[in-house]
């Protein structure tokens, strides 16, 4: 049998991932370490664009003109995006820096942008540097609230030795995660390979515990993992 994979994103986007990993075979174990709070849908605000650093904050667009465009950090959100019916959608390459390019390259920059991000557990803003470096106007779409525990099941393959690979999209993510994982288990994560999705995201990793190995990229191509 294939190790376990831990899957610590939340939901949306949880069943989705763990399920791409089931059909390939391994065995993926939700690891949830946060809940995402959504702010009530915006009313419909004209801007010249709308951007969006993560798939969290499109719920909260839900009023918005669908005519208008939207910039994603990435590919996935961008296929959400169309999915609620916006028809003027343009992804970036997967980071903040890459949807912060994509807007330099189009000339979008002042408080005609509109840029929606979460907060986090400590109140602090998501993306406003991003929103400080183009001058746009930050809104608050969603807030993050800590699990209290690591689930059962995680913390049972941890404890046997049986997992393998674990899956971060965030770096508060992984601060959560090691927050959360019980001290006597910090051992175990030197068997398991640590994928994360930036190079950001790998420095706090690398920071907060000593894995098998530390890699950047898709976490779900890293595992060899094909989307659909």
């Amino acid at each position: 049998m294939r190790p376990a994979v831990l899957v610590t994103r939340p939901e949306p986007g949880l069943e989705e991932t763990a399920g791409a990993v089931r059909a390939q075979g391994w065995r993926a174990v939700a690891c949830p370490v946060m809940r995402m709070v959504p702010s009530p849908p915006l009313a419909d605000h004209p801007c010249r664009a709308m951007l969006v650093t993560s798939g969290q904050a499109l719920p909260f667009l839900a009023r918005q003109d669908r005519d208008r465009l939207l910039l994603t950090v990435g590919r996935r959100t961008a296929e959400r995006a169309v999915a609620m019916g916006f028809r003027n959608v343009e992804a970036a390459s997967g980071t903040q820096d890459g949807l912060e390019a994509l807007c330099r390259q189009k000339g979008l920059d002042g408080p005609d942008l509109m840029l929606a991000c979460g907060r986090g557990r400590h109140g602090q803003p998501y993306g406003i540097g991003l929103a400080e470096s183009l001058g746009a106007r930050w809104v608050e779409a969603y807030q993050v609230h800590p699990m209290k525990a690591l689930p059962g099941e995680a913390l049972e393959v941890l404890e046997a030795g049986e997992a393998g690979a674990v899956l971060f999209y965030s770096s508060e993510t992984v601060a959560l995660f090691m927050e959360l994982c019980p001290p006597e288990l910090h051992g175990r994560l030197a068997q398991c390979r640590c994928l994360c999705l930036s190079h950001v995201i790998a420095g706090r990793a690398g920071e907060s515990g000593r894995w098998r190995t530390l890699e950047v990229g898709d976490p779900l191509k890293l595992l060899g993992v094909r989307r659909p």
